[in-house]
């Protein structure tokens, strides 16, 4: 069974990731996601769907608390 899965959505907080795949002026082009978020991402969604902006920012300043937020 397939799962239609909005490219639009970040797979972490489910809010809009603000990605503009393909534009090289888009954010995520220059942001550098760690690892130990993207381990965050549920596995049917990985590398499906761009993180938020917000999510990757909240995660590098506070790693534990933001997983124990989840």
């Amino acid at each position: 069974m397939s799962e239609n899965v909005n490219d639009r959505i970040c797979p972490v907080c489910g809010k809009a990731n603000g990605c503009q795949a393909g534009d090289p002026d888009c954010w995520c082009n220059t942001e550098s996601v760690p690892q130990g978020l993207r381990d965050l991402v549920p596995a049917h969604l990985a590398m499906k769907a761009c993180i938020c902006r917000a999510c990757v920012v909240s995660y590098k300043a506070d790693p534990a608390g933001f997983a124990a937020g989840r």
